[in-house]
């Protein structure tokens, strides 16, 4: 039987997200098939450093990260295709210990689970892609346009597919001239509206604004959280509705559809510090909105259920994503129409609670999505990335 293989989890890092990602990572790791794999955490602290460590798969121990850090060991990794997934002790004091860095773990595919920035983003895909090492979800291109929300609606836009207009604003040009972004944005789009930031996910920094003094107040906040950001119109007529696709090229699946019930934004609180009973009765984090406040299967007309279905399909596409991503819509009922609000890639949502729902249990999407990526790994080592002649002898090629 062969040896299961070695997943390096990362998560936590530089962003507002943290906790989130640990609770993500968590999830994951506990969801993956014993007898084919075996989680490495890679714990990357608030400050950047990374830990790795048994005791890294233990949720309790982030009560007391001080304490938790302490007991794991600081390691790194070489950015080169020699590295081998190798994770090799730091030295606090001298850098990597000793002359020749000795490694104490490694890991055969990773799987980036950092939301949010210094992950979610396509940095740590472009690590792993200099590292010639197989991971999860969208390559560099695609995890960077759709954490941009900015740049995924353009992308979106320009596919054909029906998206929100909105207004960006830098955070220079609100420093320097507060008075007349605030007049222009009352103009367009109006209020209401929902004041966020270009580059954030979990509700971080969003607001619903409906005065000018609401405004000026929401701007300081997600300005706070980013170089610009994104006003756009209330749909106060539309229902949030959501599906997942599941892939990697011309092999796309897509979830059912689930429509979120809450009243107003859900926060941040609302979506990952509500709790649900885990295994054994003890309460956790739901990394998600609860159950209660979801309806699945989404209670619309089966024909607007395809046609949503099919656009995250498109989406899907249009951004060149890999991996699982939840596709969020606005849908006017009465008007029969909708549009695409947002893609969430990998991390940014498992979406196992749909797969479960579309027939799929958290164990095989985690299956899926590691097999996926050893299966791109494959093909891109296919794929010429230089050329044996070196110009500057001067010979010809």
């Amino acid at each position: 039987m062969a040896e299961p293989l070695r997943i390096g989890v990362f998560f936590g890092s530089r962003s507002v997200e943290h906790e989130v990602s640990v609770i993500t990572a968590q999830q994951a790791m506990a969801a993956m098939p014993a007898d084919r794999f075996v989680p490495v955490p890679v714990y990357i602290a608030k400050s950047g450093a990374w830990y790795t460590g048994d005791q890294l798969l233990q949720l309790e121990r982030y009560k007391d990260i001080d304490r938790l850090i302490a007991a794991s060991t600081r390691v790194t990794m070489r950015p080169d295709p020699t590295s081998g997934g190798e994770l090799l002790e730091v030295d606090a004091r001298r850098g990597l210990l000793g002359g020749s860095a000795r490694a104490v773990a490694r890991f055969d595919v990773a799987m980036p689970l950092v939301h949010g920035s210094n992950g979610e983003d396509g940095t740590l895909q472009g690590l792993f892609e200099l590292a010639a090492l197989p991971y999860c979800g969208c390559d560099v291109a695609s995890a960077a346009v759709s954490m941009d929300k900015r740049l995924s609606r353009t992308t979106l836009r320009g596919a054909g597919i029906p998206v929100l207009d909105d207004v960006m604003v830098s955070r220079r040009r609100w420093l320097e001239h507060a008075d007349g972004v605030s007049a222009e944005l009352a103009r367009t789009p109006g209020f209401p509206m929902y004041v966020k930031p270009r580059r954030l996910g979990s509700s971080i920094g969003v607001a619903r604004v409906e005065s000018e003094e609401q405004l000026r107040d929401a701007l300081d906040v997600a300005f706070g959280y980013d170089t610009s950001i994104l006003a756009e119109p209330a749909q106060d007529d539309s229902i949030e509705i959501n599906c997942s696709v599941l892939g990697w090229g011309d092999d796309l699946q897509v979830s059912v559809c689930e429509q979120p019930v809450s009243s107003g934004t859900l926060s941040y609180a609302d979506k990952y510090l509500s709790g649900a009973k885990g295994k054994g009765g003890a309460k956790a984090p739901a990394g998600g909105m609860k159950s209660s406040q979801r309806l699945i299967p989404a209670p619309i007309p089966e024909s607007l259920t395809r046609r949503i279905q099919d656009t995250a399909l498109q989406s899907f596409r249009a951004i060149g994503a890999a991996g699982v991503s939840r596709v969020d819509f606005l849908v006017s009922p009465a008007r029969d129409s909708f549009v695409v609000n947002e893609l969430n890639t990998l991390p940014g949502s498992l979406s196992f609670y749909l797969w479960e729902a579309s027939g799929m249990r958290f164990d095989a999407l985690m299956t899926r999505l590691i097999d996926m990526a050893l299966a791109r790994h494959h093909e891109q080592q296919a794929t010429t990335s230089s050329i044996d002649t070196w110009l500057l002898t001067g010979r010809p090629a």
